[in-house]
């Protein structure tokens, strides 16, 4: 960020990895910057002190390289209206389309230049500037975590995600060839985090910290999908994400933070529910339309094996009209989108909806009709702890917590390559929808 002012005391910290994307970095700091915002306050870092284990660690990995920066700072200063406390502590790697590779690293604190809702004036939290930084490599996500960790142990963790998301769908990166899926793509490297990817991080994040992260959030878009959340599962105890995009603002951070200081002895499970409501208050009175979840990851072979037992009774020539018909009755996400397929398109449908429609129109005598319910009460029962949308009373009440990829005429085959494909047969579902001639395995 051209105006952003470094911590000149801050300590020098060595990353590993991170040389990953340098020369990219440099060639595309010729380029012309956006306009400078206001300068960024620092304060000096305070002088390194014994960790003492707090209640909780917010690590908010926020990737501002791209047209959400505006909104990056802001939602900065939302957690300064908050600030750590003795029992949380809340660390941001913030990186800038203006920084021109180097990210800044801050922790949390609370700015009391600004009234209650002052969320314009400059970041007053303690920052280390990070040189060549990756906001699209998982490694250097994993190196935040680790940071943060080693200075704020905690005995629970919650790691978000902020950008840019696309569910299922390839955006495309340098360092990323091949198929697969993404979040928070760094405009400077061109490179992003795949779902594979972030898989891995978790994993790394817990063999360097000792534990499992208790709550995983994605504060981007369309990313609460049952292939993604299959493909993460092992990495947290509870993930929270959106199934439809994501305004600009993201998560309320200052509501967020404020119940969580006000009760820093919540478990996952509330924290993940906080998250939720605070997120569609929030939004509720905008007339934007949401759908916000939290889910529990041990659910999820379950989960699956409930979905198999209900596509073996669905994927039969009988029910084939009646569920063409309840697809295109069931709520669509990316704002309603239901057109072509693209390879910018997520193609997501609310799993609960389809299969409560498609049993509707099976008749309550029929095995598909059975199995829906059976299907239906674990989502909304087991697996899915919270959900909620907005506005009010619109279409998006029919939205339960979990999306499925869904497309309408061509089949995007890197979707094989997923573990939801490896361990489901929904793959096998949407190769016969799209094909009767197909023979379900």
């Amino acid at each position: 960020m051209t105006a952003l002012m470094m911590n000149a005391g801050a300590q020098d910290i060595s990353f590993d990895g991170l040389q990953t994307g340098m020369a990219r970095i440099k060639a595309a700091a010729a380029a012309p910057a956006p306009a400078p915002v206001p300068a960024v306050k620092t304060r000096t870092a305070p002088q390194s002190r014994p960790a003492v284990e707090r209640e909780w660690l917010v690590l908010v990995f926020i990737n501002g390289r791209n047209d959400l920066w505006r909104n990056a700072i802001k939602d900065v200063n939302e957690m300064e209206l908050v600030g750590s406390t003795d029992k949380v502590a809340v660390t941001v790697e913030l990186g800038l389309l203006q920084d021109r590779g180097d990210s800044s690293r801050l922790y949390i604190q609370k700015d009391a230049s600004g009234g209650a809702d002052d969320t314009t004036s400059g970041i007053v939290s303690p920052a280390v500037k990070v040189s060549a930084s990756d906001m699209g490599s998982w490694k250097h996500f994993v190196d935040f975590a680790r940071w943060s960790y080693g200075k704020y142990p905690a005995k629970k963790v919650m790691a978000v995600v902020w950008g840019h998301g696309s569910g299922r769908v390839d955006i495309g990166g340098a360092d990323n060839a091949g198929a697969e899926f993404g979040i928070s793509p760094d405009n400077l490297t061109r490179n992003f985090i795949r779902n594979r990817q972030l898989a891995q991080a978790l994993g790394e994040i817990e063999k360097s910290i000792g534990k499992k992260v208790s709550v995983y959030a994605s504060d981007a878009c369309l990313m609460q999908m049952a292939s993604v959340a299959y493909e993460i599962k092992d990495g947290a105890d509870m993930i929270v994400g959106a199934e439809e995009a994501v305004p600009g603002m993201g998560f309320p951070y200052n509501a967020i933070l404020r119940d969580l200081a006000a009760d820093p002895g919540m478990n996952p499970g509330t924290l993940s529910s906080v998250i939720v409501d605070e997120f569609s208050a929030s939004y509720s009175a905008t007339g934007a339309g949401t759908a916000i979840s939290a889910l529990k990851t041990s659910e999820l072979p379950e989960f699956v094996r409930l979905l198999n037992d209900w596509v073996r009774a669905a994927a039969v020539p009988a029910h084939r009209t009646k569920l063409l018909d309840a697809e295109r009755e069931t709520l669509s996400f990316e704002k309603g989108y239901s057109g072509n397929d693209t390879a910018d398109r997520t193609g997501s449908k609310d799993l609960y909806d389809f299969v409560d429609l498609a049993g509707k129109k099976a008749g309550r005598g029929s095995g598909l009709y059975a199995r829906g319910e059976i299907l239906k009460n674990f989502i909304t029962g087991r697996l899915v702890t919270h959900s909620r949308a907005t506005p009010p009373g619109s279409d998006y009440d029919r939205a339960k917590g979990l999306a499925i990829y869904f497309p309408k005429m061509i089949y995007d085959q890197s979707y094989d390559e997923t573990l939801f494909s490896r361990d489901s047969l929904w793959d096998d579902f949407l190769k016969w929808k799209l094909d009767r001639s197909y023979k379900m395995k």
